[in-house]
């Protein structure tokens, strides 16, 4: 008899959440525009102002995995969910585009131990036979937060002003801090040894190659979740960019769905190596063509090719980790996706002021197209020799 998946610990987990991520979503599509109008900030400064987000979670993400291993996890996930609610405050009261940066890093410092720590304590909760379809379960309310999340704010701040959406936000994520009261996760608090602090209690090291490869799959994402709008103005396309971001998620949540279940059964390496293949011409068709048709296509596909990499990826971090080492393994994949994510929305900035938004996303195609080359050539191979006896 399967395991159960589906108790109420897992399920709460999931609700708070897609709660978190669908507060911070729902800001995305409005704040570069927003930068723009209010600040008359340039492309770069944007750029660097929304990177800093990536750069504080990717600073305290080491000490995130070290914080997870060592410390009650439930205690250190409300805590930092309580952190992280209550800097949308920020970009109520913020007056300037300094301050909105500065927001944005230590909104970004929140999250890396925040999304940590629920990662691990989701971990926890399910019968390690069935993890990887687990983790993909967890994924799809990312991806429901990703779906709604920009809609919701695109509509919202129509009817209701920018200002409105950020106390919006911030009353969701308050929401979801009052439903963790109801969390009920046993204590796992790892037995203490007389090893004093490596680099191993901060990040995976026989992880390096995976590290690395992750980083070109952020650096493609980070421009794609930032800069729509601004690349739908650039193509003059008529349509809300909010279906855009709703159909990556749609995506994402049928091929999770689907995949998320062979990763347990050994098909780990071949889902990734499909999500890669798929994003490698997916990006490129993206950045070719300048229509409707591709530009919604292509969103899709984007979807596709992340529900059959991401769930696969973070289990394989996860299976070459020994127990009291998974919150460094979701702390080392998650900064590398941080750290690609920071790298792809700075320079893209960069790159749009002085050519276009166009040749950013021709720049991301390449990028993917990199990390699936090492890979194919790198990556494969060191994980089988790398993961622990009994993982898949």
């Amino acid at each position: 008899m399967q395991e159960k998946i589906w108790t109420p610990h897992f399920l709460l987990i999931c609700i708070t959440n897609f709660l978190l991520f669908f507060a911070f979503y729902a800001l995305l599509p409005i704040l570069p525009e927003y930068l723009l109008n209010n600040f008359k900030a340039g492309s770069t400064a944007v750029g660097i102002t929304l990177s800093l987000y990536a750069v504080g979670a990717l600073l305290c993400r080491p000490f995130a995995g070290y914080l997870v291993d060592s410390i009650p996890r439930k205690k250190l996930y409300i805590i930092t969910y309580f952190i992280f609610a209550i800097m949308f405050c920020g970009y109520i009261f913020a007056g300037s585009i300094a301050l909105i940066a500065l927001v944005r890093f230590l909104h970004g410092l929140s999250f890396g131990i925040v999304s940590t720590s629920g990662n691990t304590v989701a971990i926890d909760v399910l019968p390690s036979k069935r993890r990887g379809e687990g983790i993909g379960y967890f994924g799809v309310t990312t991806n429901l937060a990703f779906a709604l999340g920009p809609m919701f704010g695109v509509l919202f701040k129509d009817y209701f002003g920018t200002e409105i959406l950020f106390r919006a936000s911030l009353g969701i994520g308050i929401f979801g801090l009052l439903l963790l009261a109801f969390l009920r996760v046993p204590l796992k608090i790892p037995a203490k040894k007389n090893t004093g602090i490596s680099l191993d209690r901060f990040f995976l090291i026989n992880a390096v190659p995976q590290f690395i490869i992750i980083i070109f799959v952020g650096l493609a994402y980070g421009p794609v979740i930032n800069y729509m709008n601004l690349y739908a103005e650039e193509i003059h396309l008529n349509a809300s960019t909010g279906y855009f971001y709703a159909l990556i998620a749609v995506g994402m949540i049928a091929s999770r769905l689907i995949t998320s279940r062979y990763v347990d059964k050994g098909y780990l390496l071949l889902c990734i190596k499909i999500g890669f293949a798929i994003l490698c011409v997916t990006y490129a068709a993206f950045s070719l063509f300048h229509n409707i048709f591709v530009f919604f296509g292509t969103a899709l596909f984007v979807g596709i090719a992340h529900g059959f990499l991401c769930p696969g990826y973070q289990t394989m971090f996860v299976n070459m980790a020994r127990h009291d080492q998974r919150g460094t393994a979701s702390s080392t994949y998650l900064s590398g996706w941080d750290l690609g994510i920071g790298i792809g929305v700075l320079f893209g900035g960069i790159v749009a002021e002085i050519s276009n938004y166009a040749t950013v996303f021709f720049m991301a195609a390449i990028a993917v197209l990199f990390g699936f080359l090492l890979f194919l050539f790198v990556g494969d191979s060191h994980y089988r020799k790398n993961r622990l006896e009994g993982s898949v």
